[in-house]
């Protein structure tokens, strides 16, 4: 989590759409579609976790909420996570510009995000788990970091620091039922940061993504509360088909680029399969400064 970014370039959301436009008029689609909120009714997928008690929610929800262990400045640093007095100001400068733009999508309420790298390693963990970190900085806001890249988990080493090796996560809440969101929500040493790992790897499979569960799962855990921006860590768009089934649930996609590391008749492949009223920009990761 500490050696992938040492500055972002957010290439703006308009340039990007404008120039995928292009590439559709030339190839004879269709034109750009405005932005608009994704789409899919709540009504269609709620679904209750009958099994749990409203009272059992409240007292996991509480313990899950401690904020038993925080991170010091020190140690934030050598985990390459951005906080506000970070000497890294570039770094710093740059979350904030990403987190500024993410905003002006969705003025008011809240939103989820997939960040992905384009292509493996290429830092999409590590932008969004500091894109998180930044959206905490603001007193008013709340932010939870979904871990969904069942390929590269980097959650593990930041659950035990914490104390919370053993918590359930993700795919414990897929495959069991009977947990509730409470049971897979744990804090993550930041302030006003939540997270939820990947848990129990026993499968890696799209049909995971592509769940009523998992759809619900996202609709809760944002409307739970109004102040809570939620980041989901994807796969690399390149190699997994997982990238963009969580694109398409997702309310907007950042896609992160090595620096010198794709081409650009790669990274339009990848932008031409992602619906441009999600997608919110680029992130050109590990920049010459």
């Amino acid at each position: 989590m500490t050696d992938r970014a040492k500055f972002a370039n957010v290439r703006s959301m308009l340039d990007q759409q404008r120039d995928k436009s292009v590439r559709r008029d030339r190839k004879g689609g269709r034109s750009m579609v405005p932005l608009g909120k994704s789409s899919g009714g709540s009504n269609q997928l709620r679904a209750a976790n009958d099994s749990v008690s409203l009272a059992d929610r409240a007292r996991a929800d509480l313990a899950n909420m401690e904020e038993a262990r925080l991170f010091s400045d020190r140690q934030l640093d050598v985990l390459g996570i951005v906080h506000p007095r970070s000497k890294n100001r570039d770094m710093v400068d740059a979350m904030r510009q990403l987190r500024t733009k993410l905003y002006s999508l969705k003025p008011e309420g809240n939103f989820s995000v997939l960040v992905s790298s384009v292509v493996p390693e290429g830092g999409g963990s590590f932008v969004s788990l500091n894109l998180a970190a930044t959206i905490a900085f603001d007193k008013a806001k709340t932010s939870m970091l979904v871990e969904a890249n069942l390929h590269t988990p980097v959650l593990h080493r930041l659950m035990k620091l914490v104390g919370r090796e053993d918590a359930h996560g993700l795919l414990d809440y897929l495959e069991r039922p009977e947990l509730g969101i409470e049971h897979i929500v744990s804090p993550s040493g930041i302030p006003r940061m939540r997270v939820v790992p990947i848990g129990s790897h026993h499968e890696i499979s799209a049909e995971h993504f592509t769940s009523a569960r998992y759809k619900q799962l996202m609709l809760d855990i944002k409307e739970r509360y109004d102040n809570r921006f939620v980041i989901v860590d994807g796969p690399a768009m390149s190699t997994s088909a997982d990238a963009r089934i969580l694109s398409e649930i997702c309310d907007y996609t950042v896609l992160v680029i090595p620096y010198g590391g794709v081409t650009p008749g790669a990274l339009d492949a990848v932008i031409d399969e992602i619906d441009e009223r999600r997608l919110a920009g680029i992130v050109m990761n590990n920049q010459p400064v």
